[in-house]
Order: C-alpha cells, then structure tokens, then sequence
C-alpha cells in the first residue's frame, strides 16, 4: 500500500521546477507526520543517515515512539564517486541497485569500502548504547527522499532480518522508479511528492545545511 500526497505527480511541473517544496527537514517532518494514518503497533522511528534523523524526530513526535538512528552507508561506484550502486545498512544487510558494469570482485571492494565507513559512524552514534531492538515492532524508516531506492531497500532488508513486524517506509519526496522498487519491499510507503525526475534531493528544501554527528546525537538525546 502507498500513500501519496495530493499534489503527486508523474513529472515535475515548470513552476515546481523552480521552487522548493519545504523550508527544511523540520518542516518536511511535520508534514510527512500527517500521512502516517495507519494504526501502528508499538512504533519505532528510525531515521537514516545522516538528513533522515531530523525528519524521523518530526515524524516520532505525534506518535510518542522512540527515535534511533540506522546508519546506512551508500556504495559508490570506484570510477564515478557520485553514482551509487547499492547501500550498505546494519548486521550485514546490502542492496545493490545497479553493479554499472563493475566485475563480483570490483563489487565487492566497493561495497566493503562502504561497511568501513559505516561502522566508524556507527561506533560514533552509538558510542554508549547499543540501538533499539526492532523485533516485535512496527518500524518507520525515514529519509530524506527515494532516488535509485538502494538506501531503503538496505534499510528495509535490515529491518526485515530484525524481526520487525511491519516496515514503512517514509520521504517527503521520491522518484518513480525508486519508489516502485520500495513498495515491493516494505508493507507501507509513505510519500508526499513523487515525480518521474528527481535530480538532487537538496533542491526541494529551502535549507538543506548538512547534519554533523553531533546534530544527529543531539537528536537522539533529546528523544530519550
């Protein structure tokens, strides 16, 4: 099942084109709460790395849930560092969208590049305690938005091998094609915008200043 907004589209009209759809994450939080209309079972928001925890804290709020924080680290192609490939996400958990021509052992490399990054930001949020058990629960990844979808599938995968009882998945704004890969996965999308052509998610917030650590710590603590 998927919930859009009323203002969804299939293409980006011209005068969207040239605007933004929300002041910054706070506000894409806020908004993104009210599309979570389905009854949940002991809920836990979790916001993926590093933008989405500042959206998940929004989304956590009205439901009174905990917030956490997964750590999912994007796989880069070697020769293109700005094209992903694939997401890695905790206790293993990979997805890999496109391999773009990369051999099993160059793939491999990549992704263990990845898994490096990813536990020394995960041994930095989550310096004293040890993150929420999911199993049992119904459990609310959110990001900052859906492109290729490689990022929330690994999330999603990782939720699934975690025993959550159900996995939504929530944005404020995605692409079709990634969209369509995560409602094959996830027992709910939430979404607000989705369009054919995305380009870059930082185009749709006003302020889309880039989260340090110790913003997203800061998050967490005041959750408690």
């Amino acid at each position: 099942m998927a919930i859009v907004g009323p203002e969804a589209s299939g293409f980006m009209p011209a005068w969207l084109a040239e605007s933004v759809l929300f002041d910054d994450r706070t506000d894409a939080g806020r908004r993104l709460s009210g599309g979570l209309k389905a009854e949940l079972s002991a809920p836990l928001v979790i916001g993926l790395t590093l933008g989405g925890v500042a959206i998940a804290d929004e989304v956590a709020r009205p439901l009174h849930a905990p917030l956490d924080v997964a750590v999912v680290a994007r796989i880069h192609h070697p020769a293109e560092p700005e094209y992903t490939i694939g997401a890695v996400a905790p206790g293993g958990a990979s997805h890999v969208v496109d391999r773009k021509g990369l051999s099993e052992a160059q793939l491999v490399v990549a992704t263990a590049r990845a898994r490096k990054e990813a536990g020394r930001l995960e041994a930095r949020l989550h310096p004293h305690r040890r993150a929420a058990a999911l199993a049992g629960r119904d459990v609310v990844l959110v990001d900052e938005a859906i492109m290729t979808g490689a990022t929330m599938l690994a999330a999603i995968a990782w939720a699934r091998a975690a025993h959550a009882t159900r996995v939504i998945a929530a944005v404020p704004v995605g692409s079709l094609a990634g969209l369509e890969l995560v409602r094959q996965a996830a027992d709910l999308v939430v979404c607000l915008f989705e369009f054919e052509y995305l380009g870059s998610r930082g185009v749709w917030f006003g302020d889309f200043t880039a989260l340090e650590d110790e913003d997203v710590l800061r998050l967490l603590e005041a959750s408690r």
